[in-house]
């Protein structure tokens, strides 16, 4: 497998995790806790699926082709450690100013400004919920550490916000795959799952096209 196919494999995991289940036996654990950990520990792999990934996990769970406990340690665990770690990380940027202008070069416009914004305006809040807004979910741990902002308040509303979300989609999927009809047209519902996750990508990548054509 090329580097091309492997980023390909991590990127579409979520709508082919029902095929690759019997092929990776328990492993397939392990690769859902790297996908979910490195979405929101490195800024650059945000193309990574997160939320269509605990929701089709949620909804393979209730039909007995994962455990829903197990997932839902791996998940907590995943995000809550890798949100501490973007935090760390843009804690050791504030401090390499030579490493933070090369890095910003990258990131989205005005990336590092909105996440300012957003952790300035709603403070704990933004930190407990930004994972359900997208580009805050991994901007926000990351300038949170930059700004300073207290290490020991961060992870207080960084563990309640992943519970939160884990409960939220996992808890969802795990829901919806127990409607009888869900069950019965799995392959059908995991590829509506996916187009219903990405809505909310869908219309802030519009939204922001729409402010670049006005600015």
């Amino acid at each position: 497998m090329g580097f091309t196919d492997l980023i390909d494999f991590l990127r579409y995991l979520d709508t082919e995790l029902y095929y690759y289940i019997d092929q990776f036996g328990y492993f397939i654990y392990v690769i859902l806790f790297l996908i979910v950990y490195c979405k929101t520990a490195f800024i650059i792999l945000t193309f990574l699926p997160g939320d269509s990934a605990l929701f089709t996990s949620g909804t393979l769970a209730a039909t007995n082709h994962l455990n829903v406990w197990i997932l839902f340690i791996l998940f907590f665990v995943a995000t809550s450690l890798a949100d501490s770690q973007n935090y760390l990380i843009g804690k050791l940027f504030e401090k390499q100013p030579k490493i933070k202008n090369i890095f910003m070069k990258y990131l989205p416009n005005n990336a590092v400004d909105r996440a300012y914004g957003f952790l300035e305006t709603y403070g704990k809040i933004a930190i407990t919920f930004s994972r359900f807004v997208p580009l805050m979910r991994t901007m926000t741990p990351f300038i949170s550490g930059y700004s300073g902002y207290s290490y020991r308040k961060f992870v207080r509303y960084n563990v309640l916000g992943a519970f939160i979300w884990t409960c939220v989609w996992l808890g969802g999927g795990y829901a919806l795959g127990n409607i009888p009809w869900v069950a019965n047209n799995l392959l059908l519902t995991l590829s509506l799952i996916t187009l219903v996750v990405l809505i909310p990508t869908i219309f802030a990548y519009i939204r922001q096209m729409i402010k670049v054509k006005t600015a």
